[in-house]
């Protein structure tokens, strides 16, 4: 059966879209950091027909040595995978670094994806079918261009608005690269602006304090509908090649021009590359 691989399916949008593709059949691998947590969303999931179940994989996104760890297992298991859903994400009130020492939006959003993605690349294209690699961005990645001179946030007066930007920014410029990598190998990348939802990661980014959760049932809508929206993504639109295409919500749409910035996306992944040992 057709596996879906997905970060971040113990909570939000993540798990709505695991507990869809499941609903349809798929056996899902869901890499959670916390394994309570992982547990409990897996125990969530449909089970698809025997001898074919879930699976989770601990996996801590901001530590390059996890995310290798998580790879191999996944190898091993040898499964036959159909998507995998970057869609795992942090945005801490404070500038805080990965134990590798990265900025930890910049670590967890992008660059233990980019590393994950490039150590499954073998077992993905060697799906029957297209194998998709959904990443999930944002709208709020329109804006500046990414800084290749302070990445980290070490000389610039930290801003956790604008290093969240920059994170689903780095969204975009990877899988528009990866697209061009993976032209013609069996693998589609596509990225995704899932739309606002009531998330704990909405809450965050307008401060996570008092009053944040009311805000933020008020601005977005609720979790459980961001999960077709991914899941259809990740396993439907088969009959059309979406390598390299950007979804606002389920539209088809372009990214901003930075994004789209073919230089900037070459040098985010020579850098993404060097910074994580590839």
């Amino acid at each position: 059966m057709n596996t879906v691989i997905i970060t971040g399916g113990n909570r939000g949008i993540g798990l709505a879209a695991a507990r869809h593709v499941s609903d349809a059949g798929h056996p899902v691998i869901l890499l959670c950091r916390d394994r309570k947590r992982g547990e409990e969303a897996r125990a969530r999931l449909a089970q698809p027909a025997a001898p074919h179940s879930h699976r989770l994989v601990v996996a801590d996104l901001a530590s390059l040595a996890s995310v290798r760890a998580a790879a191999a297992r996944i190898n091993e298991l040898e499964p036959t995978v159909v998507a995998l859903i970057n869609n795992a994400a942090v945005l801490p009130r404070q500038r805080a670094v990965s134990r590798d020492g990265f900025e930890m939006q910049l670590a967890v959003t992008h660059l233990g994806h980019f590393l994950l993605t490039n150590l499954l690349l073998p077992l993905l294209s060697r799906s029957p079918r297209p194998c998709r690699v959904v990443t999930v961005s944002s709208a709020a990645h329109e804006g500046p261009a990414f800084d290749f001179g302070d990445p980290n946030w070490e000389r610039r007066p930290y801003r956790r608005g604008r290093a969240y930007q920059q994170s689903k920014l780095a969204n975009v410029l990877f899988t528009l690269e990866l697209a061009r990598r993976v032209a013609g190998t069996g693998v589609e990348a596509v990225v995704l602006h899932p739309g606002v939802y009531d998330t704990g990661l909405l809450r965050d980014y307008m401060g996570g304090g008092r009053g944040s959760g009311t805000l933020a049932r008020v601005m977005g809508r609720q979790a459980d509908r961001g999960g077709p929206v991914l899941a259809e993504l990740a396993v439907g639109c088969r009959d059309e090649n979406l390598n390299g295409a950007y979804f606002n919500k389920t539209s088809r749409s372009s990214p901003s021009a930075a994004a789209r910035d073919p230089h900037a996306q070459s040098t985010l992944w020579a850098w993404s590359a060097e910074a994580v040992g590839l």
